[in-house]
Protein backbone atom coordinates (compact mmCIF):
# COMPACT_ATOMS: atom_id res chain seq x y z
CA UNK A 1 0.00 0.00 0.00
CA UNK A 2 1.64 3.05 -0.79
CA UNK A 3 0.94 6.08 1.38
CA UNK A 4 2.35 8.43 -0.64
CA UNK A 5 -1.22 10.89 -1.01
CA UNK A 6 -2.74 10.32 2.01
CA UNK A 7 -4.00 13.31 4.30
CA UNK A 8 -6.13 12.49 7.16
CA UNK A 9 -7.36 15.59 9.19
CA UNK A 10 -6.54 15.24 12.88
CA UNK A 11 -9.83 16.54 15.22
CA UNK A 12 -8.20 16.29 18.03
CA UNK A 13 -5.65 19.01 17.42
CA UNK A 14 -6.64 22.54 16.90
CA UNK A 15 -4.71 24.39 13.83
CA UNK A 16 -3.53 27.12 16.32
CA UNK A 17 -1.13 24.94 17.79
CA UNK A 18 2.41 24.97 16.52
CA UNK A 19 4.63 23.35 18.87
CA UNK A 20 4.74 18.92 17.42
CA UNK A 21 7.61 16.70 18.59
CA UNK A 22 8.23 13.10 17.28
CA UNK A 23 9.60 10.53 19.48
CA UNK A 24 9.28 7.37 16.95
CA UNK A 25 5.50 7.18 15.89
CA UNK A 26 4.10 9.28 18.60
CA UNK A 27 3.14 12.55 18.00
CA UNK A 28 3.55 14.82 21.06
CA UNK A 29 2.09 18.48 21.08
CA UNK A 30 3.18 20.93 23.77
CA UNK A 31 5.47 18.58 25.72
CA UNK A 32 6.88 19.97 28.51
CA UNK A 33 9.81 21.16 27.05
CA UNK A 34 7.81 24.46 25.09
CA UNK A 35 6.51 25.37 28.55
CA UNK A 36 3.68 27.35 26.16
CA UNK A 37 0.66 26.49 29.21
CA UNK A 38 -1.66 24.43 26.69
CA UNK A 39 -1.85 20.87 27.48
CA UNK A 40 -0.09 18.34 26.41
CA UNK A 41 -1.72 15.54 24.11
CA UNK A 42 0.22 12.36 22.45
CA UNK A 43 -0.84 10.74 19.47
CA UNK A 44 -0.02 7.48 17.24
CA UNK A 45 -0.92 8.12 14.17
CA UNK A 46 -3.58 5.46 12.48
CA UNK A 47 -1.18 3.24 10.33
CA UNK A 48 2.73 2.83 10.71
CA UNK A 49 4.47 5.21 7.99
CA UNK A 50 2.36 8.38 8.82
CA UNK A 51 3.69 11.12 11.38
CA UNK A 52 1.89 14.92 12.00
CA UNK A 53 2.18 18.07 9.92
CA UNK A 54 0.83 21.39 10.08
CA UNK A 55 -1.46 23.53 6.98
CA UNK A 56 -3.29 26.46 6.76
CA UNK A 57 -6.41 24.75 7.50
CA UNK A 58 -4.89 22.04 10.75
CA UNK A 59 -3.04 19.52 11.66
CA UNK A 60 -3.26 16.05 9.46
CA UNK A 61 -1.47 12.74 9.03
CA UNK A 62 0.57 12.43 6.13
CA UNK A 63 3.29 9.79 4.73
CA UNK A 64 6.76 10.07 6.01
CA UNK A 65 8.01 6.92 4.46
CA UNK A 66 10.77 8.08 1.81
CA UNK A 67 10.36 5.14 0.05
CA UNK A 68 6.17 5.55 -0.45
CA UNK A 69 7.32 9.01 -1.17
CA UNK A 70 9.80 8.31 -4.32
CA UNK A 71 12.15 11.00 -2.63
CA UNK A 72 15.32 8.87 -2.76
CA UNK A 73 16.61 10.54 0.52
CA UNK A 74 18.40 8.57 2.54
CA UNK A 75 17.76 7.37 6.80
CA UNK A 76 13.82 8.11 6.85
CA UNK A 77 13.07 8.64 10.08
CA UNK A 78 9.36 6.96 9.70
CA UNK A 79 8.81 3.73 7.59
CA UNK A 80 5.68 2.23 6.61
CA UNK A 81 4.72 -1.38 7.08
CA UNK A 82 5.05 -2.84 3.11
CA UNK A 83 8.62 -0.95 3.59
CA UNK A 84 9.64 -1.95 6.80
CA UNK A 85 12.16 -4.87 5.49
CA UNK A 86 15.45 -5.61 5.29
CA UNK A 87 17.43 -4.24 2.33
CA UNK A 88 19.60 -7.03 1.23
CA UNK A 89 17.08 -10.24 2.23
CA UNK A 90 13.51 -7.91 1.97
CA UNK A 91 13.08 -9.97 5.76
CA UNK A 92 10.30 -7.96 7.51
CA UNK A 93 11.21 -6.49 10.69
CA UNK A 94 8.60 -8.03 12.53
CA UNK A 95 10.30 -11.44 11.47
CA UNK A 96 13.93 -10.58 12.96
CA UNK A 97 14.91 -12.57 16.31
CA UNK A 98 17.78 -10.30 16.39
CA UNK A 99 18.45 -6.16 16.34
CA UNK A 100 19.15 -5.49 12.45
CA UNK A 101 21.89 -2.50 11.61
CA UNK A 102 20.56 0.69 9.90
CA UNK A 103 21.12 1.30 6.57
CA UNK A 104 20.61 4.34 4.56
CA UNK A 105 17.86 2.43 2.79
CA UNK A 106 16.32 1.03 6.25
CA UNK A 107 17.73 -1.38 8.03
CA UNK A 108 19.70 -4.44 7.46
CA UNK A 109 19.39 -7.98 9.40
CA UNK A 110 22.37 -9.24 11.56
CA UNK A 111 22.65 -12.75 9.44
CA UNK A 112 22.60 -10.27 5.84
CA UNK A 113 25.23 -7.69 7.40
CA UNK A 114 27.66 -10.87 9.02
CA UNK A 115 27.28 -12.31 4.96
CA UNK A 116 28.54 -8.74 3.58
CA UNK A 117 31.09 -8.87 6.24
CA UNK A 118 32.44 -11.93 5.05
CA UNK A 119 32.43 -11.46 1.60
CA UNK A 120 34.51 -8.24 2.57
CA UNK A 121 36.57 -9.90 4.25
CA UNK A 122 37.20 -12.65 2.05
CA UNK A 123 38.09 -10.01 -0.79
CA UNK A 124 40.50 -8.04 0.92
CA UNK A 125 42.57 -10.82 2.31
CA UNK A 126 42.45 -12.44 -1.58
CA UNK A 127 43.64 -8.65 -2.71
CA UNK A 128 46.15 -8.27 -0.06
CA UNK A 129 47.40 -12.02 -0.83
CA UNK A 130 47.62 -11.28 -4.93
CA UNK A 131 49.38 -7.40 -4.29
CA UNK A 132 52.07 -9.53 -2.17
CA UNK A 133 52.52 -6.96 0.55
CA UNK A 134 54.65 -6.99 3.04
CA UNK A 135 55.14 -5.04 6.16
CA UNK A 136 56.73 -2.02 4.33
CA UNK A 137 53.29 -1.38 2.63
CA UNK A 138 52.11 -0.47 6.25
CA UNK A 139 54.82 1.47 7.94
CA UNK A 140 54.81 5.35 8.79
CA UNK A 141 51.68 5.72 6.88
CA UNK A 142 48.68 8.65 7.10
CA UNK A 143 46.43 5.86 7.67
CA UNK A 144 46.07 3.11 9.51
CA UNK A 145 46.30 0.30 7.63
CA UNK A 146 45.41 -3.50 8.69
CA UNK A 147 49.14 -5.69 9.30
CA UNK A 148 46.78 -8.64 7.48
CA UNK A 149 44.53 -7.30 5.04
CA UNK A 150 45.62 -4.37 3.75
CA UNK A 151 42.16 -2.49 4.50
CA UNK A 152 42.38 1.22 6.01
CA UNK A 153 40.89 1.34 9.38
CA UNK A 154 39.44 4.54 11.42
CA UNK A 155 41.64 6.54 13.52
CA UNK A 156 38.83 7.98 15.72
CA UNK A 157 39.88 8.31 19.77
CA UNK A 158 43.45 8.30 18.61
CA UNK A 159 45.19 12.00 19.16
CA UNK A 160 47.91 11.87 21.04
CA UNK A 161 51.69 9.48 20.43
CA UNK A 162 50.71 5.94 21.82
CA UNK A 163 50.41 2.75 20.99
CA UNK A 164 46.63 1.76 20.56
CA UNK A 165 45.15 -2.16 20.13
CA UNK A 166 42.92 -2.05 17.19
CA UNK A 167 41.03 -4.68 15.53
CA UNK A 168 40.63 -4.60 11.97
CA UNK A 169 36.99 -3.55 10.68
CA UNK A 170 37.41 -5.66 7.67
CA UNK A 171 38.89 -8.63 8.69
CA UNK A 172 38.59 -8.49 12.52
CA UNK A 173 42.75 -9.06 13.12
CA UNK A 174 43.68 -7.97 15.90
CA UNK A 175 46.87 -5.08 15.77
CA UNK A 176 48.70 -2.38 17.59
CA UNK A 177 48.60 0.80 15.84
CA UNK A 178 52.05 3.00 16.97
CA UNK A 179 50.46 6.84 16.08
CA UNK A 180 53.87 9.35 15.79
CA UNK A 181 52.85 13.27 15.61
CA UNK A 182 54.89 15.12 13.72
CA UNK A 183 53.77 18.72 15.09
CA UNK A 184 54.97 22.02 12.75
CA UNK A 185 54.88 25.48 14.51
CA UNK A 186 54.53 28.71 12.88
CA UNK A 187 55.67 32.26 14.86
CA UNK A 188 54.94 35.03 14.12
CA UNK A 189 54.86 39.21 16.17
CA UNK A 190 52.04 40.39 17.85
CA UNK A 191 50.06 42.88 16.60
Amino acid sequence: MNLKDTKIFIPEIPKEWERRTRSGHTNTWNDPFHRNGLPEVSLEPPMRGLYAERFDDGWYWVCGCNKCLGNGQSYSYIVCEDHNRCVTCNTHRKDLTETPWGHPDGFECQPCTADRKEELKLAALARAKELNLDEWDHYREDKIICPVCFSENSNDDMHQSNEYDLACSVCDTEFAVEVEYDPKYTSSLKK
